[in-house]
């Protein structure tokens, strides 16, 4: 198993993975069944969409885990600075392994690698937004060391939103 900085040409690989990792999350809580969903919305889902992937490469703080040559898995993060009155955040996006691979510790070495690059670029925290029912990535955060709470990340998406007027 190698866990090793992601490069451009894993996206297909990576991009395959995270749809289905999603995909999963998305048929436990969704009434609609996925196949149900517009190309559209799939199309824009993840941190691993043509428009982000390259973002997230050049940061250098992304990893992929690779197994005889195949992605198995991955973790998405990227250096905010100045957020939360803090000079240099990492922000860890998504991460995910895939099912037959899960419960190995690959995500726990995807996770101390993306760390240990957050350290080397001088990031002073590292914020991973977590989902409340999702066990056992609370629980490996927390063996790391991560604080960890019930707080969810909420997310307004303002490309449709009318700007109002001022009061």
């Amino acid at each position: 198993m190698e866990i090793r900085p992601m490069r451009m040409k894993d996206l297909i690989a990576v991009r395959d993975l995270e749809l289905l990792c999603i995909r999963e999350y998305f048929e436990k809580i969704m009434e609609n069944r996925w196949d149900d969903l517009p190309q559209e919305w799939i199309d824009k889902l993840g941190a691993s969409n043509p428009r982000s992937f390259r973002h997230h490469v050049e940061g250098g703080l992304s990893m992929v885990a690779e197994e005889d040559g195949e992605a198995v898995g991955f973790i998405f993060a990227q250096m905010l600075h100045h957020a939360y009155n803090v000079e240099n955040m990492t922000w860890v996006e998504n991460m995910g392994v895939h099912p037959y691979y899960r419960r190995t510790g690959i995500g726990y070495r995807l996770l101390e690698a993306c760390i240990d690059e957050s350290q080397r670029q001088g990031a002073a925290v590292v914020h991973s937004a977590i989902q409340p029912d999702n066990i056992p990535s609370l629980m490996m955060h927390r063996k790391i060391g991560f604080f960890t709470d019930t707080r969810e990340v909420a997310l307004l998406d303002l490309s449709d939103r009318k700007v109002s007027a001022p009061k």
